[in-house]
């Protein structure tokens, strides 16, 4: 069995997971990339779970100003508490973890940690395309999930898979946007957008029309 083959068979169980009583209610799948030992990307994990219409309700009755986009589509805001499982580098899942290591040993990507000080910029490198190749297989999972019909037969209907890495914010827009159909992302990806305009809007900020390198009116 390669890597692969165990990321698929474990992410439609984790589908399978998810309480019948919660699927009518789900309308985002979250895909969590970290790590088990928090910064080594040796030992990467994907852990899966949701959010609902519920859940969102109960978020938006508890803010003050309250944002709908933002609760809706900020993982920031979700629960997180990956009912449905973790896939790689967690003890919960040991055969993944092994094919995980036989794996990119293979592709040479391992390092051992007595590696020679001079060998920094080897590491980093290695490191670089050991996020990469993860990332590859977590996207890869995403659209299995999507063009076997898994997801839209376990939920009912097709569901965005929002893929993102606390490590590295900003960059879930290019996970999810790699991971899913156009037009089951698109409301994710206009808030997205929606977001980056308006921080590019924001009173102050250098580089605006009558505005100086400090923020001074022009």
């Amino acid at each position: 069995m390669t890597f692969q083959d165990h990321m698929r068979r474990m992410g439609a169980r984790a589908l399978e997971a998810f309480p019948e009583a919660l699927r009518p209610q789900i309308y985002v799948v979250s895909f969590r990339i970290w790590r088990n030992d928090s910064f080594d990307d040796r030992h990467p994990y994907l852990a899966i779970g949701c959010n609902t219409e519920d859940e969102l309700r109960r978020a938006l009755a508890g803010q003050r100003d309250p944002d709908p986009g933002e609760a809706r589509w900020n993982y920031a805001c979700w629960p997180l508490d990956e009912i449905a499982g973790v896939i790689g580098h967690d003890p919960a899942d040991p055969t993944g973890a092994a094919l995980h290591t036989a794996e990119v040993k293979e592709l040479g990507l391992w390092y051992e940690d007595d590696a020679d000080d001079d060998d920094d910029d080897e590491v980093s490198v290695r490191n670089e395309l050991l996020e990469l190749h993860f990332d590859e297989a977590c996207i890869d999972l995403a659209r299995h999930l999507h063009s076997s019909g898994r997801i839209t037969e376990i939920l009912g209907r097709p569901v965005p898979i929002v893929l993102f890495d606390m490590y590295r914010a900003g960059y879930e827009e290019t996970l999810t946007e790699a991971a899913n159909p156009p037009e089951v992302v698109a409301d994710y990806l206009a808030w997205c957008r929606d977001e980056e305009v308006g921080e590019a809007g924001e009173p102050g900020e250098p580089g605006e029309p009558g505005e100086t390198e400090t923020g001074e009116a022009a």
